[in-house]
């Protein structure tokens, strides 16, 4: 990934004492953080800025000027305070602190990294409660362009900075602190309003997926990639073993409230690399990462797995594990504890039931249905053939292995979506069956799965009632689960909801960035619907051109042709036209309910040429 560095003005927010509102009341305070995470998403993009990041309670932005940075930060904490003064009780009051830098930073893809952020992370530490702090660099660029009272605050030495630190407050209590507000242009309006209702749909649906315990401090940043463990058998062939529990692993932590994990898809990508921490940190997103190696020999497991903070560079727990036979089964289950209990994540008995998976009599069942996955990976007719021939084996072993069943349903879906059967309509019926067989054994993850495959079928036939509720129950299982996010997008996509729909996709990339071309064909219409053309072009090109179906092409055209780039346009529909010389353009987008989005997808074509 390409990198770049520029002077920035950064700024950084947190709220006060947010694990202590979360303990009070979590529900009430995720509503006001929501409401919150809106005033800053709609004041920073009528400054001219961007908001890079809102994990946990914080917020990072960036501006292309200090002025509008600071400018920006007192018309927040200006509007919070009138805000809070309507709350009767003060330990309801949802405060932050906001640190302004002006520094170099390095710019990769989205995000910002270097000591020009770190200083404002640090910066807002230093700030009081509805206060601001600024670095001595952004001091000098507005002592004499803005008039507000600053107040000397000297020199701290604060965390990972090797200089102290030199930081200013602004006096919010002063006359005349409140800022010049401009007159918001009519471009920029509609710009600050695009983007405060997506953050709000953003935060209602990721309060849906994800309830973090804010009471620890690692809680806060719990986000993991357990890379492929490495096979180090004699048997190269048996790779599918330690590909499979890597994905086990990833299945069962996904289920704890407190861990968000990268999907499995994305991490396939560092299969036989060497990593370094710190690059796959970056370029996945997370803090956490998991590494380590399987060997197999002599009916004997043995497996090697170590915990590293790729953030700060330190190792947090390594262990061996040495078993036979089924033992795989109590390894995994050991792994995935001792990752969570390095991590200071809280148990709660009803999160230690969900991890808790079943496992079949056989482990020669559990080998088949892992080499079964592998297959249809492949999404080929002759691999989906033998992977059925392994799932059945494994059930005649196994009547009971739910993750069978579930494997089954995907295998039965597969072909009858793709054609590779003369009857699609029984090939969704043993589908749905396989998927109910699979629901009713008590294994969460497997449960997830089947239910993932129902909203799949749902969707398939138009049922998209019944699809988001079994999509909202997958995530009540697992709310990692890239699958479960990308289907609740897509059928929020077909019945209108589009930035209810961008948000579950959004979601959905973010636990794999390598996200399959179907979900990737939801969030890009979603975009174009949306109006966002830009975004829907930049989403499509980024995927490899293998996996750029002639469906995401069309839609790629249409928003080229919106645009009124026309040639290029031009050039993505005779692309469509080269891949499917029938494509028609009454028919597309005739699964969206609402006629006006089937009219504006169909417009789009038109303009391109199709």
């Amino acid at each position: 990934m390409n990198s770049q560095r520029r002077l920035s003005a950064i700024l950084a927010a947190d709220v006060v004492g947010y694990s202590r509102l979360m303990h009070r009341d979590d529900q009430a305070t995720v509503r006001a953080l929501t409401e919150r995470r809106a005033l800053f998403a709609g004041h920073v993009a009528a400054r001219r800025g961007r908001v890079v990041n809102a994990p946990g309670d914080s917020i990072l932005a960036e501006f292309p000027s200090v002025v509008d940075a600071v400018e920006c930060a007192v018309e927040i904490q200006t509007e919070i305070a009138a805000r809070n003064a309507a709350v009767p009780d003060p330990e309801q009051r949802m405060r932050f602190r906001i640190g302004v830098n002006l520094g170099d930073v390095i710019v990769e893809g989205d995000g910002i990294y270097g000591d020009g952020v770190n200083i404002a992370a640090r910066l807002e530490s230093l700030a009081d409660h509805g206060g601001i702090a600024l670095s001595a660099s952004a001091y000098d660029e507005v002592r004499d362009k803005l008039r507000y009272r600053f107040v000397d605050r000297g020199e701290e030495q604060v965390k990972n900075i090797a200089r102290p630190v030199h930081a200013y407050a602004i006096d919010m209590t002063a006359s005349g602190v409140t800022p010049r507000r401009r007159a918001w242009p009519r471009r920029q309006a509609v710009s600050a309003l695009a983007v405060l209702l997506l953050v709000v749909a953003a935060a209602v649906a990721a309060w849906q997926w994800l309830r973090v315990d804010q009471r620890t401090p690692e809680a806060q940043a719990a986000t993991i990639a357990v890379l492929p463990l490495a096979n180090h058998s004699a048997d190269a062939t048996r790779g599918y073993l330690s590909d499979g529990l890597t994905e086990d692993i990833i299945n069962a932590l996904g289920r704890f409230s407190g861990i968000r994990v990268i999907a499995h898809n994305t991490v396939q990508a560092y299969k036989d690399r060497t990593a370094v921490p710190d690059q796959v940190s970056r370029e996945l997103g997370v803090r956490y990462l998991v590494q380590g190696s399987l060997r197999q020999a002599d009916g004997r497991l043995r497996v090697g797995v170590e915990l590293i903070d790729a953030m700060k560079g330190t190792l947090l727990w390594s262990d061996r594990y040495e078993g036979e036979g089924r033992e795989v089964f109590e390894i995994q289950d050991r792994i995935v504890r001792n990752i969570v209990g390095a991590l200071a994540v809280k148990l709660t008995a009803l999160e230690e039931k969900r991890a808790a998976a079943k496992p079949p009599e056989s482990l020669e069942a559990y080998e088949l249905v892992l080499r079964a996955r592998e297959l249809m990976r492949a999404v080929e007719r002759s691999a989906n053939r033998d992977a059925r021939g392994l799932i059945a084996q494994a059930i005649r072993l196994s009547p009971s292995y739910a993750e069978a069943h579930a494997a089954r349903s995907y295998a039965e879906f597969q072909r009858a979506v793709f054609g590779w059967m003369e009857d699609p309509a029984d090939g969704l019926r043993r589908a749905e069956e396989a998927a109910h067989r699979a629901l009713a054994v008590d294994d969460p993850g497997a449960n997830a799965r089947a239910l993932a495959m129902l909203g799949n079928i749902h969707t398939f036939t138009g049922d998209y009632e019944a699809a988001l509720v079994d999509a909202e129950r997958a995530l009540q299982l697992n709310g990692s689960d890239a699958i479960a996010h990308s289907l609740r997008g897509g059928v929020l996509l077909w019945t209108g909801k589009i930035d209810e729909s961008i948000a579950a996709s959004e979601a959905a990339r973010r636990f794999d960035p390598r996200l399959p071309a179907d979900g990737m064909f939801n969030l890009v219409l979603a975009y174009y619907l949306a109006g966002r053309y830009r975004d829907a072009v930049q989403a499509s090109v980024a995927l490899e051109p293998g996996a750029r179906t002639v469906f995401l092409r069309a839609v790629h055209a249409a928003a080229l042709g919106q645009l009124g780039e026309l040639e290029a346009a031009r050039r993505e529909a005779d692309e469509v036209r080269r891949l499917n010389p029938f494509f028609d353009v009454k028919l597309f987008g005739t699964r969206l309910l609402n006629p006006a989005h089937r009219e504006k997808a169909q417009e789009g074509l038109r303009k391109a040429g199709l």
